[in-house]
């Protein structure tokens, strides 16, 4: 969606992807929790509770998780800008959709390229350490 968003030129199409993303996001932590439950699995059944790697593999797990959200926080502002609901801690709120220059100003501040990059090197990661086991 990162990367969509900053080829879209409308606001309608911002907000329809940023509407898109967060209706999402729910399904994207249930798969990220079948994942941790299928791993705890096969860590069991592998017997690799002993290996550094699955370790590591478990702590770039939580530190790419944490980072990545935290750099998606990035987007509720131009959520915000194009009126939708926008969670802050336990009070949502909805504004008045701002002017289009606006928008497109908070889309280009969005760190799209680095949150990006991260998702890509962290999942090269963990393919590394779960397919070459290397400690």
């Amino acid at each position: 969606m990162a990367l969509r968003l900053r080829q879209e030129k409308t606001p309608d199409g911002i907000r329809s992807l940023t509407d898109l993303s967060k209706q999402t996001t729910n399904i994207m932590y249930g798969f990220i929790v079948l994942v941790v439950i299928t791993g705890v699995f096969l860590g069991f059944q592998g017997s690799w509770w002993s290996h550094g790697w699955i370790w590591a593999a478990i702590v770039l797990l939580i530190i790419t998780i944490g980072v990545m959200s935290a750099l998606g926080r990035g987007y509720n502002a131009v959520r915000g800008a194009v009126g939708l609901p926008v969670r802050s801690g336990r009070q949502v709120k909805t504004t008045a959709p701002a002017p289009p220059d606006e928008v497109r100003r908070l889309v280009d501040a969005a760190p799209a390229g680095l949150t990006t990059a991260i998702g890509v090197v962290a999942l090269a990661l963990l393919l590394w350490l779960m397919i070459l086991k290397p400690f």
